[in-house]
């Protein structure tokens, strides 16, 4: 079953008319906010593995798409947005709203989408089509927009050719390997190196390339350290995984690609984030960046060895290229490992006054212990990121989590929880985290969820305040707190005015009742978490 995720409007009706005429093969899915829709299908095509389709109506719904595109867009994952016009007759009544709801649109897509197209002549549709689905999965993955007006909507044509099955959605839909001169100069100094480190990024997850991640670490001697969107790779149990590295990591990890003299990056954008301002890895470290993206490659670090490729095709090549020499890695991975469950043992530890709010350290702890293999995890931005990144182990290789790391917008989870609960037929029980002001954005999506009987649990660290915020005021600012600070909200009691079970959880033990009640989710839940508005997992340098 494919979904087209949006909210109707009286130009976009001709396009859910033609849905219903593929029953059992397209289902429309009713949103309660454009952005919502966008976001809904960016984390179906992550957790598919192929192209999310929303629509927007014109003007107002066209400009509500324009946040979730930009995370699709920054994130590299293809989503086809169908957005509906004024009638061609009508060009001349497009400005100012004096044809309803129009406006200059198209152009608002540009710095969102790879490409903007306009059909004009309805014959053209299918090649459009095709041609929309093909840019979004071919080279650098990302959102493409396709504007109908309402005339051309309205149209009876006859195509002159069947429609071809959209198979083309899948991505990535083409793979190269890189340079084999530049392949064996890669695997010359990855071989050679005393303390090489592997930071694998969320292009890794679209080539799928998990074994290989697996076999080159073991191979190599190397450290393995991942981004966010990274994260799930391989497994966390392994030996050698320190989890992640960056903004939002360990500090056994970020301290491993320090002391590293070799560092390859493996479908990474090389980002702020992940490279805690592009200072670590030093400018004088050796890098090694695999990306299928040319510009990405050796932006922020010029001297990069360049692998322009297909992440999996990649290290296959690594791997010939490494032949059956021994490599020379130096590691202590049994003190590596030891000194993150050292950090992770105190920073777990329950320390909180009993009358007093719940740290999330020990509530991420809790959910560690009854995690499954079958789990999928979704993340809404800022901290509550930060939280599933640095605390969560998954002991499965796989795409375990998904988060808005392109543009990272609050409000990114509840919608994004619905888009990946259908990608998994409603056969997974989704986890969400989301701190009090990003579930704020989105909530309304409560009722989808409801209605569609989706297995979603969702925790809400509820601290009153804009926390990133409020800490950087604390810090920056001479604790001059300006428009951080919330009315308090209870949010199991909202949840049940959603027709969801709603948890409060004060204490430990009832994050483990309310998670036990919670295994097998009859559609949604929310537990309420009174936690601590001054702990953070934001990790420096």
């Amino acid at each position: 079953m494919e979904y087209v995720f949006g909210v109707p409007g009286g130009q976009t009706l001709p396009l859910y008319e033609g849905i219903s005429k593929f029953q059992g093969r397209i289902e429309h899915v009713l949103m309660r906010d454009e952005r919502s829709a966008g976001y809904a299908a960016d984390a179906f095509a992550r957790v598919t593995g192929r192209a999310g389709v929303c629509d927007g109506t014109v003007g107002p719904g066209a400009t509500n798409l324009i946040s979730p595109l930009a995370e699709a867009m920054c994130s590299s994952i293809p989503v086809v947005a169908i957005v509906s016009d004024v009638a061609r007759a009508w060009e001349h009544r497009r400005t100012r709203g004096n044809a309803s709801q129009a406006m200059d649109q198209m152009d608002l897509f540009k710095p969102v989408s790879k490409w903007q197209v306009k059909i004009t002549d309805p014959r053209s549709l299918d090649n459009i089509m095709d041609t929309a689905f093909r840019v979004a999965t071919t080279g650098k993955p990302g959102p493409v927009v396709v504007c109908v007006p309402d005339d051309v909507a309205s149209s009876d044509v006859e195509f002159r050719h069947p429609v071809k099955p959209l198979d083309g959605a899948t991505y990535p839909r083409f793979r190269s390997v890189p340079d084999p001169d530049a392949v064996v100069r890669a695997a010359g100094l990855l071989v050679n190196a005393s303390k090489p480190v592997l930071v694998i990024g969320g292009g890794a997850h679209i080539s799928g390339c998990y074994d290989q991640v697996r076999t080159l670490a073991e191979r190599l001697g190397a450290a393995v350290t991942t981004s966010i969107s990274g994260k799930g790779i391989i497994a966390e149990t392994h030996p050698q995984v320190l989890g992640v590295t960056g903004t939002f990591g360990n500090p056994i990890a970020r301290d491993a690609v320090k002391q590293a003299d070799v560092v390859f990056f493996v479908g990474c954008k090389v980002g702020q984030l992940t490279t805690f301002n592009y200072r670590c890895p030093t400018r004088d470290t050796t890098i090694v960046h695999l990306d299928a993206d040319p510009e990405e490659i050796g932006r922020n670090y010029p001297d990069s060895i360049p692998l322009l490729g297909d992440a999996a095709l990649g290290l296959d090549a690594v791997l010939v290229a490494l032949g059956a020499g021994s490599a020379s890695g130096t590691w202590d991975f049994a003190d590596l490992k030891g000194q993150h469950q050292q950090w992770y043992v105190r920073q777990t530890t329950a320390e909180h006054a009993a009358d007093g709010p719940l740290r999330p350290q020990p509530v991420m702890d809790v959910v560690n212990a009854n995690l499954t293999d079958d789990d999928l995890v979704v993340c809404d931005a800022s901290l509550a990121s930060g939280w599933v990144a640095a605390y969560l182990s998954f002991e499965r290789a796989g795409r375990r989590v998904i988060a808005p790391r392109g543009l990272a917008g609050l409000g990114w989870g509840t919608p994004a929880a619905v888009g990946a609960a259908l990608a998994r037929e409603k056969a997974t029980r989704i986890i969400q985290f989301a701190g009090d002001g990003g579930f704020g954005y989105s909530l309304q999506e409560l009722e989808v969820i409801k209605r569609l009987g989706l297995p979603v649990v969702t925790f809400v660290f509820n601290n009153d305040t804009l926390g990133w915020i409020k800490h950087v005021q604390k810090n920056y600012y001479a604790e001059n707190y300006v428009s951080t600070d919330f009315a308090h909200i209870d949010f199991a009691t909202v949840a049940r005015g959603f027709g969801a079970r709603g948890y409060t959880a004060t204490s430990l033990d009832e994050v483990r009742t309310a998670l036990k009640a919670e295994t097998v989710p009859d559609g949604p839940a929310v537990i309420d978490v009174i936690s601590d508005q001054w702990e953070t997992p934001v990790l420096g340098l």
